[in-house]
């Protein structure tokens, strides 16, 4: 492949793979906390080998009893040893879609190792009851993200509302327990008027570490 043929081709690669599209999807199981299942939808669709997918954002937005109001994250895929994909997937809940972009990334990725599997994620996501994982009062919107871009993490935070999310259970974590390892989430609450954007400060913010490893666990 000639010099100038080969750049052409570079640059339409990057078209293919930086332009914009729209996925139909199955809406109405997230508000049953199937998120397994819509990120198998998502991976068999996007072409994503679902094994080396890796979370490196996830942000969403739910009401008290646990109904879905917004949901995006972003996915790093892999394709080979220095060659990656990334997706950032915003969900539109009234038209039953998806918007995603992409983008192609050569080069190591040194986040990649340490971010959590996006399948085993959405499987911990969905054994969650969201109206028990809250903020620090009765707000009627909620916002979780995972913080660190997905990466099992030392947190040492004092002076903090902070649980542990294990399966079955949520417990606190004193500070005397601190540090803590494992995968940070935060959750906040919103006003019903800041709902329409979902642009919003972080309110009654509490700290929840996922699969977390203590000094009394280790």
């Amino acid at each position: 492949m000639g010099g100038f043929t080969f750049f052409m081709y570079l640059i339409v690669e990057s078209i293919i793979f930086e332009r914009e599209r729209e996925i139909a999807v199955t809406i109405s199981p997230l508000n049953e906390h199937d998120y397994g299942e819509h990120w198998q939808e998502m991976a068999s669709k996007l072409e994503i080998e679902d094994e080396l997918a890796k979370l490196e954002d996830f942000h969403l937005f739910y009401n008290q009893q646990g109904d879905v109001q917004k949901l995006s994250y972003e996915v790093v895929g892999r394709r080979s040893k220095d060659d990656f994909i990334y997706y950032y997937v915003d969900y539109d809940l009234a038209a039953s879609k998806a918007l995603v972009k992409k983008q192609r990334i050569e080069g190591p990725w040194i986040q990649y190792n340490r971010s959590i599997a996006v399948n085993y994620f959405f499987e911990r996501l969905d054994e969650m009851d969201l109206t028990v994982i809250k903020p620090n009062n009765n707000d009627p919107i909620r916002q979780m993200r995972i913080q660190e871009n997905g990466g099992r993490i030392n947190y040492a935070m004092k002076g903090t509302l902070k649980y542990r999310i294990d399966k079955g259970q949520i417990r606190e974590i004193s500070d005397a327990q601190l540090p803590v390892e494992g995968y940070w989430l935060t959750v906040c609450g919103m006003s019903v008027d800041a709902a329409p954007d979902f642009v919003a400060s972080c309110e009654d913010r509490v700290d929840y570490v996922l699969d977390a490893r203590t000094s009394d666990t280790k």
